[in-house]
């Protein structure tokens, strides 16, 4: 592999951008292609942990809502929305034993 000085570089890259404009056709290259395949992957991945903690959310309000009402939703339903996944854990194991919804998140 030979790595071209930069002014001959930034030529060599005007030329091909001239010659994608001409042709409609976009040259990517190797290391562009492996950053857009690692970006989507990367994508994929958050996506899922995302998806995940929506779920442990979902999942803890509907058990608050089963054993201790509405009102006990609408009161920590922001707290619960911004835990992280350890926590929401913590806290749905919590509302299977506690006696009240202060229970739960003390």
């Amino acid at each position: 592999m030979i790595r071209l000085p930069d002014a001959l570089e930034r030529e060599f890259l005007a030329e091909v951008y001239e010659i994608e404009e001409a042709k409609k056709m976009p040259y990517v290259t190797s290391a562009e292609r492996f950053g857009i395949e690692k970006g989507k992957l990367e994508g994929k991945l958050e996506g899922k942990l995302e998806g995940k903690l929506e779920g442990e959310i979902a999942v803890l309000l509907r058990q608050m809502d089963r054993k201790f009402g509405p009102k006990a939703v609408a009161a920590y339903r922001e707290r619960v929305e911004q835990a992280d996944a350890d926590t929401l854990l913590e806290w749905a194991e919590r509302v299977l034993t506690a006696e009240t919804i202060d229970a739960v998140f003390h």
